[in-house]
C-alpha cells in the first residue's frame, strides 16, 4: 500500500522495469533519506527538554500521549549525547534513530554501493518483512499500554 503511493507520486527509489517496489526500496527511499537528514539535523539544534510546546495532534486534541510521543525527544536527547534519557523518552527512539542514520548514509555513498545494500536487503525480505511488521505490531502495543496506563492514573 505504501510502496503504491509512493509509486504513483513518484516519490520512491526508481524500481527496475517491470519490477515493483519492495520494503526496502520504500523505507530507505531518496525521499525518506532526505527527511532522516533533516530530521537528524534539526535534532542537534532542538533542546533535549523540547519545545514547551505540543507538536503531537492526537495529544492536542485528546490530551493523552500517541504511540509516537517522545520520539523527538528520544532522538534529540541521542544527538546530545543523553542515552539514559533517550531511552526514559520513548524505547524505540534508537532504533528510530539507527533507520536514521541509516537513511542518511545511504544518501551519500556511492550508487554502487546503495545498489549493493538494496539487493542484500531485498534478498533477506523473507525475513525482514516479518521482522519489520513485528517492530510496527510492538511500536502500537507499547504506544496502546501507555495510553492505557495514563487513562487509568487520570481515574
Amino acid at each position: 500500500m505504501a510502496a503504491d503511493f509512493l509509486d504513483n507520486h513518484g516519490l520512491a527509489a526508481p524500481a527496475a522495469p517491470g519490477k515493483r517496489h519492495n520494503l526496502a526500496d520504500v523505507i530507505f527511499s531518496p525521499l525518506t533519506g532526505c527527511c532522516a537528514l533533516l530530521a537528524l539535523t534539526l535534532s542537534v539544534f532542538l533542546p533535549v527538554d523540547g519545545l514547551e510546546i505540543t507538536v503531537c495532534w492526537f495529544r492536542w486534541c485528546f490530551e493523552l500521549p500517541c504511540p509516537g510521543c517522545g520520539l523527538t525527544r528520544s532522538i534529540t536527547s541521542i544527538s546530545h549525547l543523553q542515552f539514559e534519557n533517550a531511552w526514559r523518552s520513548h524505547p524505540f527512539g534508537p532504533l528510530v534513530y539507527a533507520l536514521f542514520v541509516a537513511n542518511t548514509l545511504l544518501l551519500i555513498i556511492p550508487q554502487t554501493m546503495r545498489e549493493r545494500f538494496r539487493n542484500k536487503i531485498s534478498s533477506h525480505s523473507w525475513w525482514l518483512y516479518p521482522l519489520y511488521m513485528a517492530i510496527v505490531l510492538s511500536f502500537c502495543v507499547f504506544g496502546g499500554m501507555r495510553l492505557l496506563v495514563v487513562m487509568m492514573s487520570t481515574l
